[in-house]
């Protein structure tokens, strides 16, 4: 070790004047120093270059802007717009039903056959009765219904093939009674109505407004007795034939005895009641 320092220092003393070609050599210590100093003066710029080249954070986030590194062109980005979505309203399920039409057949109405000529005492039943048929076939074949009013002279028609058969008057004659006697002098009785006839008799001739009250008068005067007389009122609604002579003639009543008949005396009762439009007559 000595020996190479001696040398060292030598070389030098021989070299005084610092001959390029014969410089003084360098201790390896200090080349090491050297070195290491280059190394970090080298290291230095490089590590300022990276220091400012560094990427900046990028700020998180849907709305943060992009960052671009050196030398690097932007790229194109692509918004997507989200759209609420419409609801689509439900649509109620309909049942869709089949209907069937059922057509009726047509009901032809009764052909008009025979004439006849309306009498006193006549009513549709009674009429019907006469003809054979049915009072509803008699009144489609009149084109009529159970309110039409009908009235002596009147001219009507049966069904066709049906014929209108009228009994004989039948005309039973009692004796004069004397002053005494409430029962009138002749009673005339065509035909025996029953309970049932005479009720619907009564519902042919009052309107549908009045029927309840008019049967219920019949039930008190005459029970429903088309046949029912005293020695002043007669038949069914038991019409005093003297207090009410001048005005019944205008309907055809000049006898007592045709009040017996329901139809006259269910006639002659609706119009009494229309005279003073009320059942006065009866209370």
């Amino acid at each position: 070790m000595t020996h190479q320092n001696n040398n060292f220092w030598a070389d030098a003393d021989r070299n005084p004047r610092g001959n390029p070609r014969l410089s003084r050599p360098t201790h390896p210590l200090a080349r090491r120093l050297g070195l290491v100093a280059v190394a970090v003066a080298l290291c230095i710029p490089v590590a300022r270059a990276l220091g400012d080249n560094s990427p900046a954070p990028v700020p998180s986030g849907a709305g943060a802007a992009a960052v671009l590194e050196p030398g690097r062109e932007p790229e194109p980005t692509t918004t997507v717009a989200t759209l609420p979505v419409a609801e689509v309203p439900q649509v109620a399920e309909v049942n869709v039903v089949e209907a069937k039409v059922v057509v009726q057949p047509e009901v032809k109405a009764p052909q008009c056959g025979a004439k006849f000529t309306v009498q006193l005492g006549d009513s549709w039943s009674l009429l019907a009765d006469y003809a054979g048929v049915g009072t509803r076939e008699l009144l489609q074949v009149n084109r009529s219904n159970a309110r039409t009013v009908i009235v002596p002279g009147d001219e009507l028609c049966v069904p066709s093939g049906a014929r209108m058969r009228r009994p004989a008057p039948v005309v039973t004659t009692q004796p004069a009674r004397r002053a005494s006697s409430p029962k009138p002098n002749v009673v005339v009785a065509v035909k025996r109505f029953t309970a049932a006839q005479s009720t619907q008799i009564i519902r042919d001739v009052f309107p549908e407004a009045l029927e309840k009250r008019a049967l219920e008068i019949v039930q008190r005067e005459s029970h429903t007795n088309a046949a029912a007389y005293n020695f002043c009122c007669y038949g069914l609604f038991q019409i005093h034939f003297q207090a009410h002579k001048s005005w019944l003639t205008t309907i055809g009543v000049t006898n007592p005895s045709q009040l017996l008949d329901a139809g006259t005396n269910a006639r002659a009762a609706m119009t009494l009641y229309k005279r003073s439009n009320s059942w006065a007559a009866w209370n």
